[in-house]
């Protein structure tokens, strides 16, 4: 049986992005399959406000709450990677490819390194190339990660495609009779959300069809959020724009949608995408260099170019005109759905090394 560790990284609250998704989905999976892997949840991080991992089944724990959490924590790293038995270790972040590196190294461990970055590394790990190239398998998780990989010089051999892991629903969020549009995630004025754009394109919107919605589903920083009230007020978008707050489950709170906007500066492999679409509900979204082009289609959705707020008002208001199939939105996302997306991870990770 091949043994696997997975390295949970250290997370800022409150612990809802879509890398906390997927790894709950990977630990309910390995909890509750028997077969010829075993994979256990390292995480060396404690956390007061929150237990990333709910229960501890396959998971081990190193519990610890202070403002030295995050060195503490890599020394509990460190201690989990000179004693752990197992054959492979994945990392989600370049430093852990290095501190993994050096361990293996230094006590002459047998284990392999697998990156598995969430993020566009040109955006989020700049300069980082040297430890990329330490590892070696990696899981892209979109199809420009994997040309991320590859400019570094990491041949194709090591890289594996991945995707992400989204459940498929037994029921389906209607259209809106009337333009409503949807956000849900972190609301974040500028930077990676740029939700500024989307309530800028919206006020566009509004000057043909005046009874059109915008709800926002989520929280973000106290200065993010007030920035983008202020901007609702300035446009005189008080009552059109619905700040919903965060739901464990958003999308059993939405009863109808035109269509879910993404106007991030740069994702991996966005989940909420994913989301929308397994709800029946269309997509717009920036057309950035990793993510999006993987999901969206014809038949699911549109891409409008990053800070062309006049093309992202066309395609709100094409969306809104245009006739979408539900069924036809659903089944586009196939290979994202958990039962393929896991067939396909075990094989790829029993094949790899």
């Amino acid at each position: 049986m091949k043994s696997v560790d997975v390295i949970v990284p250290y997370f800022y609250p409150p612990y809802i992005g879509g890398t906390e998704t997927v790894l709950r989905k990977w630990k309910q999976y390995f909890k509750d399959t028997d077969g010829d892997l075993k994979v256990r949840f390292i995480q060396p991080f404690a956390y007061r406000d929150s237990q990333l991992l709910s229960d501890k089944d396959g998971l081990r724990i190193r519990p610890f709450n202070n403002k030295l959490m995050k060195y503490i924590g890599l020394i509990n790293l460190a201690a989990d990677l000179i004693f752990t038995k197992s054959d492979m270790v994945i990392v989600l972040s370049p430093k852990y490819i290095r501190l993994s590196y050096k361990i293996r190294r230094i006590f002459h461990k047998k284990y392999r390194i697998t990156n598995w970055i969430h993020f566009s590394l040109t955006k989020m790990f700049v300069n980082n190339d040297k430890y990329f190239r330490l590892a070696d398998y990696h899981l892209a998780i979109s199809t420009g990660i994997k040309q991320q990989l590859l400019d570094m010089g990491i041949s194709d051999e090591k890289i594996n495609t991945v995707f992400n892991p989204t459940d498929s629903n037994c029921y389906q969020i209607k259209a809106s009779k009337v333009p409503k549009y949807i956000y849900v995630g972190r609301l974040e004025y500028q930077h990676q959300k740029n939700l500024q754009e989307l309530i800028h394109a919206f006020c566009l919107v509004r000057k043909k069809f005046p009874d059109a919605t915008l709800e926002l589903w989520g929280n973000g920083l106290k200065k993010d959020t007030d920035q983008i009230k202020t901007l609702v007020k300035q446009l005189q978008l008080d009552e059109a724009v619905l700040f919903k707050g965060w739901y464990k489950t958003p999308w059993k709170e939405i009863d109808s949608a035109t269509a879910f906007v993404l106007t991030s500066t740069y994702e991996g492999l966005p989940m909420s995408i994913l989301e929308a679409m397994s709800h029946g509900i269309p997509v717009i979204s920036s057309s950035i260099s990793t993510g999006p082009e993987d999901e969206i289609t014809r038949e699911n959705g549109m891409l409008y170019h990053l800070g062309d707020i006049e093309e992202l008002k066309n395609k709100m208001l094409e969306v809104y005109q245009k006739d979408y199939s539900q069924e036809k939105i659903t089944q586009s996302i196939n290979r994202f759905y958990s039962e393929n997306y896991f067939a396909n991870l075990v094989r790829m990770l029993q094949e790899m090394g």
